[in-house]
């Protein structure tokens, strides 16, 4: 009996630790399916942050978007670029980085700022590079004028100013070559509806233009601005839609083909009319025709020749 009870004691005591194993295998086997899961969606966050470039995008933006309100013209290399317009771009940049604090420059007696061309000089050299240097002097552009002060080293900023047409939104960053990088940058027009648009987030943009940046000294600077090969969606959809309404050349020429007599037919026509006959009934002589007429009108009915006449000679009254 004593037996009996410790061989069940022993059962008992497998199962325990058996049931106690079971538990363990599961909870290691749950903290390894967390590790893996979590290993595996750190990784594709380090991946998805590596190509994910939003930041540098919104960083470019802020760099480009006073240039771009501008509209400047394309140029191949800062030396063949309107260096007015980049000049102007430099100018109000420094007013929008300073905005809170513009009561701090000099002004004239009307209230005009004087804008000093060190300050300039630090927008352009993070703009277009340390190596591009503007001669200053007094400018018009876009119907304002920037009055250079020589005595103060500053620009007499006019008092009014004009709002820029298009707000930035960079598409697309691609690294070309050595030191090179090809910013895509969409105009998003902000009057293209006749009014303002306040959230640019609304619009699309109505054209393309590569910024070319190439890097000095770890840095990358602005060197050109190019057509861009991105099209707007509105353009690619118009010339589609004229390319499938206007059908090829060769399917037109087939469709007026198709209208006209068949060859057969035409050769069936030739075998039953002679020539000699086909050729003297389309050459006809125009004099055989005026003879045709003339006889025609010789053989008019008799009637019409007598009411003629009748009108012509009236008979004589009696007389009694």
């Amino acid at each position: 009996m004593a037996t009996t009870n410790e061989a069940d004691q022993q059962r008992s005591s497998l199962r325990r630790r058996r049931r106690l194993r079971q538990l363990l295998g599961a909870v290691v086997c749950i903290l390894v399916v967390i590790g893996l899961v979590s290993v595996i969606s750190g990784g594709i966050r380090m991946t998805a942050k590596l190509f994910d470039d939003t930041e540098e995008r919104l960083s470019y933006e802020q760099r480009l978007q006073v240039l771009v309100s501008l509209d400047p013209e394309p140029f191949d290399s800062l030396e063949n670029a309107n260096r007015t317009r980049l000049l102007h771009a430099a100018i109000w940049t420094v007013v929008q980085q300073n905005h809170d604090s513009l009561d701090a420059y000099e002004r004239d007696d009307i209230g005009a700022m004087y804008l000093p061309t060190l300050d300039i000089d630090r927008v352009v050299a993070s703009l277009y590079g340390p190596d591009f240097h503007f001669t200053y002097d007094s400018f018009t552009d876009n119907g304002l004028t920037f009055e250079y002060v020589p005595e103060k080293n500053a620009y007499l900023l006019p008092i009014t100013s004009v709002n820029g047409l298009y707000a930035p939104r960079v598409v697309s960053i691609k690294r070309e070559g050595h030191g090179v990088k090809r910013v895509t940058v969409g105009y998003l027009d902000l009057y293209g509806n006749g009014e303002m648009v306040f959230d640019p987030a609304k619009l699309e943009p109505s054209k393309y233009l590569d910024y070319m940046f190439t890097e000095t000294d770890g840095e990358y600077y602005l060197s050109a601005i190019l057509l861009s090969e991105t099209q707007p969606e509105s353009a690619s959809s118009s010339s589609g839609a004229s390319s499938a309404s206007t059908p090829p050349q060769d399917q037109v020429l087939d469709n007026i083909a198709s209208t006209l007599p068949g060859e057969s037919g035409a050769d069936s026509s030739d075998a039953a009319v002679p020539s000699d006959i086909s050729s003297d009934s389309t050459d006809e002589d125009p004099a055989s025709l005026d003879a045709e007429t003339d006889s025609s009108d010789a053989n008019a009915d008799p009637s019409d020749a007598e009411s003629d006449s009748s009108d012509t000679n009236p008979a004589p009254s009696r007389t009694k």
